[in-house]
């Protein structure tokens, strides 16, 4: 799990509930391409592509054909149509409210 406050952890938006082992993200520019979260053997979680596991931001790079401009969890959505992004700093203000 991420140690740094308000870095980008995949496995903690799993554990907090916003994502679940097994679901698909898409891309937000071409939703034909799409990853699925998947649990690692050390207990993390990455994103199954066709290509293979990777990260967020190895992926958005690869779909972009460049370094993402903005955090790389902006260019993925879940079938709510929420960004990561948006997920992510839900989480952190939930964090906060309490």
């Amino acid at each position: 799990m991420s140690k740094k406050k308000g870095k980008f952890d995949l496995t903690k938006l799993v554990h907090d509930g916003y994502l679940k082992d097994g679901e698909t993200i898409y891309f937000v520019s071409n939703p034909a391409m799409t990853a699925v979260v998947q649990k690692q053997p050390n207990g993390e979680f990455k994103i199954k592509t066709p290509e293979g596991t990777t990260t967020v931001h190895a992926f958005a790079t690869q779909c972009l054909g460049s370094e993402p401009p903005e955090h790389a969890s902006r260019w993925f959505r879940n079938m709510k149509n929420e960004t990561l992004y948006q997920l992510w700093h839900a989480g952190e203000e939930d964090q906060y409210a309490a």
